[in-house]
């Protein structure tokens, strides 16, 4: 994927739903906690990433981005992604994790059951879940950079991947779980 943007002005809106209650705007609000589990991984990856920052000799930066990259190997979401490989436009069978449930089965049935009018909304997040794994790849080869040749020259890539993840990361979760919760309450899928 050569380009890594959200294009956050080009994110068609999701229709209203005639009729949909508050207490089905809660219920599809759901998706919100999961997303919480997620971006509470990058306040921990982040933390890592400040380490690395305030090492002292380059021996320390390297035992800092060891760690990092044994962290980033451990977030369900980096795993899920190279398990499975690029989540646009897949349906996987076996549910495993957040994006592959979006992607086999939330998505497939709010195609099924929305309209026409969601479709646009359905094709950005596959596109946009595109950008995320790019980006988790992208912070974890300049997480190897930096142990390969610790220092401010490999820290400095590093520091901008993980910014461009985790705004990257809030951004989409922020526009999914706006622009689905109707949806989410009235059809299902979470």
């Amino acid at each position: 994927m050569t380009d890594l943007s959200l294009n956050e002005a080009a994110r068609p809106r999701a229709p209203r739903i005639p009729g949909a209650t508050d207490a089905q705007r809660r219920q599809g609000g759901r998706l919100a906690l999961i997303h919480a589990m997620y971006l509470q991984d990058m306040v921990r990856t982040r933390t890592l990433v400040e380490e690395i920052e305030a090492a002292a000799t380059p021996d320390e930066a390297r035992d800092s981005a060891e760690a990092l990259a044994a962290r980033l190997e451990e977030m369900p979401m980096l795993r899920n992604l190279r398990l499975f490989g690029s989540l646009c436009g897949q349906h996987c069978a076996h549910v495993m994790a957040h994006h592959d449930i979006e992607e086999a089965h939330m998505f497939p049935h709010l195609d099924r059951t929305t309209g026409e009018g969601f479709a646009p909304v359905l094709a950005k997040l596959r596109a946009e879940h595109e950008v995320i794994h790019a980006r988790l790849e992208a912070l974890a080869l300049a997480t190897q950079q930096m142990m390969q040749a610790p220092g401010a020259a490999a820290y400095a890539p590093l520091k901008e991947a993980f910014d461009a993840l985790h705004a990257d990361m809030e951004s989409h979760f922020g526009y999914e779980e706006t622009e689905l919760r109707e949806a989410l309450g009235v059809y299902g899928g979470v």
